[in-house]
């Protein structure tokens, strides 16, 4: 009898999700990577150090959620995992079948005490999170491709406004037939909204033979971000990669697009001008998701946005009027593609960072409102070993945290500084940490998920 009600217990302490929690890819849905808890910051800062490490035989090329005592985390073949987030030690595991991977990771309804995950098979599942039972009906599961064998579930889930957001792309030969596309599934019933960046006046999923434009994969590491200011309504916003673009024919590759929050309606886009340079060389806008500031009471522009590419140019925007095809306001070359997610911080003087993760290491930038013009201005850059073109930074209190090959860094938020490391980390693609009741969670390349401290040195 206690046995069983012990299981229960901690059923139920997994199923909710708390401030210290981290149940989405970069924490919250606006992906800002600022832990919700200061567990981890300058004040208990010691020593960085393994907790566990273990081997779970399959590469999770993406990032955990955490939430309570258990940490999800899903593998490139399409099995989610549930472990214990003290030990290590694998609770459940959820296994889907289909043709090629997936990169994206879960994402935790804390309101419903409800975990979704990607699959390989074209569908996202909804699972009980004390067990990993599948839990059927109400649309679920849910489909988000017609196509598993040519477009793939990239990116990771997001949740809001009553709505669970997908986005899909190509794989790594980036052979068509796909057309990179939004799905929004409202929770309470399962109905499925879609925009497709090509062919956008089909309102559906659609086999992506039957649309004559090609390609706009929508692979970034944030996936679709939700847009956190009241005044906004909920919007969501999304990046697409190489296509044809014609916003007459209803084409948007290479765009920035803000959607409505049940995701069917184009509110407003934005498309570089040297669009056409844009495709002919490859080199996809939507390689990063639009990141989000808080708002500047002081500007002419208050709320704005950060989009960087592969064209190695970060772009910053304003939010509010993207202006469809044209300029941005300001734009800062990094002098090296963007392939990770942003993170963006204000700090306790109320002065907005976003930190950058390159193939030379972290770019920090400082934003400055004058006389209301609001600009990104260089803070700091961090020289980071190897190649670390996935580089995802997260933060915690002022510490900033990044995964790169073979290293865990934690950073000084203010000058980039390096204040610990851990060379436990196998190698690093498109890995990234996540921040948890004082702890640090990050897979790698060889099918390990370590868990670090950062404590008082024991004697």
């Amino acid at each position: 009898m206690r046995a069983a009600l012990f299981a229960v217990l901690l059923g139920a302490q997994a199923a909710r999700a708390g401030a210290a929690d981290w149940p989405l890819f970069d924490h919250d849905a606006a992906r800002s990577a600022v832990a919700g808890d200061l567990a981890i910051g300058r004040a208990g800062l010691a020593q960085l150090r393994a907790l566990w490490r273990i081997d779970l035989g399959d590469v999770a090329d993406s990032a955990p959620i955490v939430v309570g005592n258990r940490v999800y985390l899903t593998t490139r073949s399409g099995t989610t995992y549930a472990l214990d987030s003290a030990t290590g030690c694998v609770v459940w595991r959820f296994a889907t079948h289909g043709p090629n991977i997936t990169t994206s990771v879960p994402a935790f309804d804390a309101s419903a005490g409800v975990l979704y995950v990607p699959g390989v098979d074209g569908a996202v599942h909804k699972l009980a999170p004390a067990g990993g039972s599948e839990m059927f009906g109400t649309g679920f599961p849910a489909p988000i491709t017609l196509a598993p064998q040519t477009e793939k579930h990239a990116s990771p889930l997001n949740l809001a406004n009553g709505y669970l957001y997908a986005q899909t792309a190509g794989y790594l030969s980036d052979e068509p037939p796909y057309a990179g596309h939004v799905v929004a599934i409202r929770l309470r019933d399962g109905a499925a909204r879609v925009f497709n960046v090509l062919c956008s006046g089909h309102e559906a999923l659609m086999d992506p033979h039957s649309c004559p434009a090609q390609r706009a994969g929508m692979w970034s590491r944030a996936g679709v971000v939700v847009d956190p200011d009241p005044a906004m309504g909920g919007r969501i916003y999304a990046a697409s990669g190489n296509g044809p673009y014609s916003a007459a024919a209803g084409n948007y590759s290479d765009s920035i697009l803000a959607l409505s929050r049940d995701g069917g309606r184009l509110i407003a886009a934005f498309t570089p001008s040297d669009y056409a340079n844009l495709e002919a060389s490859d080199l996809d806008v939507g390689s990063s998701s639009p990141a989000l500031l808080p708002r500047q009471p002081d500007s002419a522009t208050p709320l704005l946005a950060v989009q960087g590419g592969k064209d190695g140019v970060l772009r910053l925007l304003d939010r509010a009027h993207l202006g469809g095809q044209g300029a941005a306001l300001q734009l800062i070359s990094l002098g090296g593609r963007l392939l990770s997610a942003p993170a963006v911080w204000r700090d306790r003087r109320g002065v907005s960072f976003v930190f950058v993760g390159l193939p030379d290491g972290v770019h920090a930038y400082r934003l400055r409102t004058r006389k209301g013009v609001s600009r990104l201005e260089a803070a700091w850059q961090a020289a980071l070993p190897g190649r670390n073109e996935a580089t995802s930074p997260v933060v915690s209190d002022d510490l900033v945290v990044v995964a790169t090959n073979g290293r865990l860094t934690v950073l000084d938020a203010h000058t980039g500084s390096e204040l610990q490391r851990s060379d436990t980390l196998g190698p690093i693609h498109w890995q990234s940490p996540s921040i948890a009741n004082g702890t640090i969670y990050c897979p790698d390349e060889t099918g390990a998920l370590t868990a670090f401290s950062i404590g008082p040195i024991a004697h």
